[in-house]
């Protein structure tokens, strides 16, 4: 088990994001429902869900604790599944690693349909900044999103298995709040640069604080 949200740049975040980031293998069994999970890619037996939740919650500690050049073979040995097996469900140790820290940080894009859809989209953002900036799934995702600045094939994976899937649970929040009338009636990919935007280019360049009051003042921006 690791430790609970701690990185001081976050700072006093509240509610959803006072959680914890990874837990046991024994434990994290749960697929986001968002786009994480990979697409089948037409050949090969069924799934094994059990296998594909250890794969993955193995992946991303593996990636907290050695690094995002954990390579197949070291995914393999520590899961026991085959190389083959890795191959037929991801194209390669970065999307897996991807869909590893989705499928353990799948609480931040989990929402109450009942709850206020302000109060769920401020847990969304609070979440993000804390997922962003956690010693445990922070350094990954920023070793994974430099990939992403200079190869192809990583900017692709990044895209598809990390900020697509958000952007889309973002985007769900959005398009009920503008229709609430709660949201400024704006386009919704463009309210999610300016939510989520800022909170990557602190957490990712910049270190400057991601606190709760800044998370505040973002929200103030969407806000009818």
């Amino acid at each position: 088990m690791v430790s609970p949200l701690v990185d001081p740049l976050v700072g006093p975040l509240v509610g959803s994001a006072r959680r914890y980031i990874l837990y046991d293998v024994s434990s994290n069994s749960s697929t986001p429902t968002a786009a994480g999970a990979p697409t089948p890619r037409g050949r090969g037996r069924p799934r094994d869900t059990e296998l594909r939740a250890r794969i993955l919650a193995t992946a991303a500690r593996l990636a907290a604790d050695e690094g995002v050049d954990v390579g197949f073979d070291r995914i393999a040995q520590a899961t026991g599944a085959s190389r083959t097996t890795l191959y037929r469900w991801w194209r390669g140790p970065h999307e897996l690693l991807l869909d590893a820290l989705l499928d353990a940080t799948a609480f931040s894009l989990e929402n109450d349909p009942g709850a206020d859809v302000l109060d769920r989209l401020h847990a969304q953002v609070e979440s993000a900044a804390a997922v962003l900036t956690d010693d445990v799934t922070g350094g990954p995702l920023r070793a994974l999103a430099a990939a992403a600045l200079t190869r192809e094939s990583a900017r692709i994976d990044f895209m598809e298995h990390w900020l697509r899937p958000r952007r889309a649970a973002a985007r769900a929040l959005l398009v009920e709040g503008i229709a609430a009338g709660t949201i400024v009636d704006e386009d919704p990919d463009t309210l999610i640069d300016v939510l989520f935007g800022p909170i990557y280019h602190r957490a990712l360049l910049t270190a400057m604080p991601l606190t709760a009051d800044y998370v505040e003042a973002l929200l103030r921006r969407v806000t009818a």
